[in-house]
């Protein structure tokens, strides 16, 4: 019997050179499958990182518009000081060219806009801070502009994560991930609200949120699912009070199908809102706060027409422009016309003639154009960019989600060929504005600028950035040091 077993082990050993301590081929499988398992299951934490990732990858950091400072700077008085001012930082409200955004009122300098963005980020500046005091480092001025972008790169990932999660449960899971990689890239989110501290970015990321709380309550219905998206309501209102024409369709989904529950609706909306809106009657004595100064900036004209279409379409702010693959969530919008049938498609639906109000509320506004200056495109409309890419996910379902028959299939190729070079224009026009923009001279804006074609603002940052860039670096939170950094020209000014 000894034998027996000796002489099957030599033979196991002879077929199998790393003998007993070597892993079958089967185990190997096993390893792999259960790999690929854990990462389909979280999916959304693989995409947060990759996001991440990419949004961090840049040519420089630099404030690009003082609107964005209050923002950046305000979680540093919360975290240091505990309160709303910025008092503690004279050189930062004497700076002329930054004066402006710090209003002084009651004593204090304050935020002349919405305070929600800060300090729903302030967390993020936090672990920089436990990071410093832990181990005794100096958090210095740069590190606070890249603790922006930071920042700014958390927020436009998360809004493609969620984007995401609720693509899966409209569409084919690769036409999902296909339409995420289009928000994501091929729209304003990369240029915009990923580069710098804009409430716009704060605004998709809410908006976003909002329609994945719908889509989560029609999976499973519960009270806490309406109390959030009250709470969330009332961040949005005050977060940018012009985008709150976007709420009609979740008032409406509210009103409609879960009436039963508006008194939690409305409770999360004052825990989510009261806060700001005390904030703004006790330091500006208005709703709106600093924000109620804008009021006279809407102007009822003839010249809203002329408006409507530059936001659209103007070769230096137009949203089609910026962001062509877009044209496809027009064709997405009537696809979705034809197959409304759940609650949550209802809503989305509802959204198409809330967006034509959203642009036209801008078109009353007479510094439309101002939505170009010292920054790359539609700001104004990048808000409700995240309905149109459901849109445009609509559009694609429609020909690459489903089966096609040979009748059809010479129309799909012709649609992927116009779907593709829409995408990679898009993503080139974006590419242009986080790479290249930075380094364009003249940021400023004007009415007569907007519709000129001769100085676009795209060629323009391709041409003189592409001859300026000083290098690629991919950011983590500071005092961390980069990533990756590579620099192209090592003594050229700006370089550290």
């Amino acid at each position: 019997m000894k034998s027996k077993e000796k002489k099957d082990r030599h033979i196991s050993s002879k077929n199998n050179k790393c003998g007993y301590k070597c892993a079958a081929p089967s185990d190997f499988s096993g390893i792999v499958q259960n790999l690929v398992g854990l990462l389909t299951r979280y999916d959304f934490v693989v995409l947060f990182l990759l996001l991440f990732i990419a949004y961090n990858t840049v040519t420089g950091i630099g404030i690009i518009s003082g609107d964005t400072v209050p923002a950046s700077f305000l979680p540093a008085s919360i975290l240091e000081n505990q309160n709303l001012n910025f008092d503690y930082n004279p050189s930062l409200v004497s700076n002329p060219d930054l004066s402006y955004a710090f209003p002084l009122i009651n004593g204090h300098y304050v935020s002349l806009f919405p305070i929600v963005t800060p300090i729903l980020i302030t967390p993020v500046y936090g672990i920089s801070y436990v990071i410093c005091n832990v181990f005794n480092i100096p958090l210095l001025p740069t590190g606070f502009l890249i603790l922006a972008k930071t920042s700014a790169s958390v927020i436009a990932a998360l809004a493609g994560v969620f984007f995401y999660l609720v693509s899966k449960e409209l569409f084919s899971k690769k036409v999902a991930l296909g339409v995420t990689c289009i928000f994501a890239f091929a729209t304003s989110t990369w240029s915009i609200s990923s580069q710098a501290l804009w409430q716009h970015g704060t605004v998709e990321l809410l908006l976003i949120f909002l329609i994945y709380l719908i889509v989560r309550n029609e999976k499973k219905e519960g009270s806490m699912n309406i109390l959030l998206l009250g709470i969330v309501s009332g961040l949005f209102i005050f977060n940018r009070p012009p985008d709150s024409v976007l709420l009609i369709p979740v008032v409406f989904y509210i009103l409609w199908y879960q009436r039963a529950k508006l008194i939690q609706y409305i409770s999360g909306g004052l825990i989510g809102g009261l806060p700001f809106l005390y904030y703004n009657y006790s330091v500006f004595g208005n709703v709106f706060g600093g924000y109620n100064e804008n009021i006279k900036f809407f102007v009822m004209s003839t010249d809203f027409i002329k408006n409507f279409v530059g936001l659209l379409i103007a070769p230096n702010v137009g949203l089609f422009i910026f962001c062509p693959v877009l044209i496809l969530s027009i064709v997405g919008f009537f696809k979705l016309l034809q197959v409304h049938n759940g609650k949550t498609e209802q809503v989305l639906l509802i959204f198409g003639p809330v967006l034509i109000l959203q642009v036209l509320v801008y078109s009353f506004f007479s510094l439309w154009d101002s939505s170009a200056a010292y920054c790359y495109g539609p700001r104004f409309l990048t808000g409700f960019v995240p309905v149109l890419g459901f849109y445009t996910g609509f559009f694609l379902n429609n020909y690459f989600g489903t089966p096609q028959t040979t009748h059809t299939l010479g129309k799909k190729n012709i649609v992927l060929v116009v779907a593709g070079i829409l995408i990679l224009v898009s993503v080139i026009i974006q590419f242009i504005g986080v790479s290249y923009y930075l380094y364009y001279p003249d940021k400023t804006m004007s009415e007569e600028r907007v519709w000129n074609w001769s100085d676009s603002i795209i060629t323009g940052s391709y041409s003189y950035g592409s001859g300026n860039v000083t290098g690629i670096y991919v950011y983590t939170l500071p005092p961390l040091p980069p990533l990756f950094q590579y620099r192209f020209h090592p003594t050229s000014p700006g370089n550290s």
